[in-house]
């Protein structure tokens, strides 16, 4: 396919096949989209606080995979979820070698994937993006964490080949049990640095 330069960046919910999608990456490269069922969706800037609570899962899961055969991949990464889905989460878990090899570019193996709330997206986090990581066979749980309050949600797979879903609730001063991968984290840590009493201006 022939890159057109002059091209106008793509808007959210723009159709395109997926190899017109993988172009974004040489045509706009300081943009990141995902992609869905022939649609696209361009990731918006994120709080402060938004990047803290990734960071601080991030850094407290790699705590707990300093050896072993899994990995912890940020936002940064592209997941590919099913043959019509790619996303970026917030933090990525994958146990597969493949996965973690130095020139990868993406997760085609993820066990556990989180993704920290935010008005604009909360939404399409909770229905479609939800069904699609559900879909996904290697995924194991999905971590929904809010930004506003200490409360944490996972869907977790009742076991390894099942269609069928748990929903747990974790809140103050819970530890937040990754049972796919055996870690837990104290709910602490994820919400370490945030203020909930400070309001943040761009949702008054």
């Amino acid at each position: 396919m022939t890159i057109d330069p002059q091209r106008t960046q793509p808007r959210t919910g723009e159709r395109m096949s997926v190899r017109e999608y993988f172009a974004l990456d040489y045509t706009f490269p300081d943009a990141k989209y995902e992609y869905q069922d022939g649609k696209v969706r361009l990731m918006s800037g994120r709080t402060k606080a938004h990047d803290d609570i990734a960071f601080n899962t991030r850094f407290a899961l790699k705590q707990q995979f300093l050896s072993g055969p899994c990995s912890v991949q940020g936002s940064d990464m592209r997941v590919q979820v099913s043959e019509t889905a790619y996303f970026f989460p917030d933090v990525t878990i994958t146990c597969d070698v493949a996965d973690r090899r130095r020139d990868s570019k993406m997760i085609r193996s993820p066990r556990v994937v989180v993704e920290v709330l935010s008005p604009s997206t909360e939404k399409k986090d909770r229905n479609d993006k939800l069904r699609a990581y559900q879909a996904c066979p290697t995924i194991q749980e999905i971590v929904l964490i809010d930004q506003f309050a200490p409360h944490v949600e996972i869907f977790r797979r009742r076991e390894e080949d099942s269609c069928e879903w748990d929903h747990v609730f974790y809140e103050e001063g819970q530890e937040v049990e990754l049972a796919s991968v055996d870690v837990r984290i104290p709910i602490e840590e994820i919400y370490s640095g945030i203020d909930f009493d400070e309001p943040l201006e761009e949702y008054l």
